[in-house]
């Protein structure tokens, strides 16, 4: 028997593609799900076109919220979904017809928590790119955290049974990162495979959250988000008696917080930069990054880094 499925989509000035993403949802095989869009407070056509869609379709319902951003808009979706597995799907972007078959076939065989799915990035003017990394199966927690593999918030199917026991959820107000704290948190707790297909087709829309001006108080979400997520797995691997992925861990927040801050050096954000370097909670997490597992590269960048001298950090920002 087909399990039923429901898909959350939240939605916020996405007009000129709500459609499309719909429809593609509409397209698929699998025929038991059901559409929940949480329409985020949008400004545009949005919830009008949404209602279209819906009036010849009982299984597409609309849901209206005030602006409160894409994590509580997924998490409106979570508390309103009827279905035995869960898939969320950006108003941007699309999934082959394909999509809800494969994964939910792949879920049944194999009897795990999670399946997930490659996917392709589609920018402007149609220049498409494919899935370059390896999909994991045995291990995919660690694939994740130390970024061999990429799991798409777009590209799962997971159980609503497994979200609910561990009371998983996205962040509300985070601004950057919110997907890759929830995916590591599921990685941490779910059995999971994958279908080495790439049955999503992920925009990259100018102006969106992650392509929008760089800003480090909107950008610093990231690290906090992959901090919550990493106390999270430990605690729930050291429940399991799991705990040889610490090292692991410490280094990928330390190398993520590194890149931040090399970032921020690029954009002129030297007087911040500075003041955060000198804050104990960043001298911790940034001890925890191993040099000999960083490219020369790397390590010359981490090393202005720590100069703290503002002069050589101007004449890095033109390095790049």
């Amino acid at each position: 028997m087909d399990h039923f499925v429901s898909i959350v989509v939240p939605a916020y000035n996405v007009a000129n593609e709500i459609e499309d993403c719909i429809q593609s949802v509409q397209a698929q095989t699998y025929p038991n799900w059901e559409l929940l869009v949480v329409n985020d407070g949008s400004t545009d056509d949005t919830a009008a076109k949404v209602e279209k869609l819906s009036a010849g379709d009982a299984r597409v319902r609309l849901i209206n919220q005030v602006n409160r951003g894409v994590s509580t808009a997924r998490n409106t979706g979570i508390k309103e979904a009827r279905g035995d597995y869960i898939a969320f799907l950006d108003g941007d972007d699309l999934w082959d017809p394909r999509f809800l078959a494969e994964l939910a076939a792949a879920k049944q065989r194999y009897g795990v928590d999670l399946v997930y799915c490659g996917y392709s990035r589609l920018y402007h003017k149609n220049v498409k790119l494919g899935y370059n990394y390896a999909y994991a199966d045995n291990d995919v927690f660690l694939a994740a955290i130390t970024g061999k593999t990429q799991i798409h918030v777009g590209a799962i199917l997971v159980d609503k049974k497994l979200l609910t026991t561990f009371d998983l959820a996205f962040t509300d107000g985070c601004l950057v990162g919110q997907d890759q704290e929830f995916i590591i948190k599921l990685a941490a707790v779910a059995t999971a495979r994958s279908v080495p297909k790439e049955l999503l087709i992920y925009r990259k829309r100018a102006g969106s959250a992650i392509h929008s001006s760089w800003n480090w108080q909107k950008h610093i979400h990231a690290l906090y988000g992959l901090q919550r997520a990493i106390v999270f797995a430990a605690a729930e691997l050291k429940k399991r008696q799991i705990e040889n992925y610490h090292q692991e861990m410490n280094f990928r927040l330390a190398y993520k917080s590194y890149k931040f801050f090399w970032r921020m050096i690029r954009h002129g954000y030297h007087d911040d930069a500075l003041r955060l370097l000198t804050e104990e909670k960043w001298k911790t997490i940034l001890s925890h990054l191993e040099l000999n597992r960083l490219s020369i590269s790397d390590r010359l960048k981490y090393s202005l880094l720590g100069s703290r001298n503002p002069w050589l950090w101007k004449l890095a920002a033109k390095i790049g």
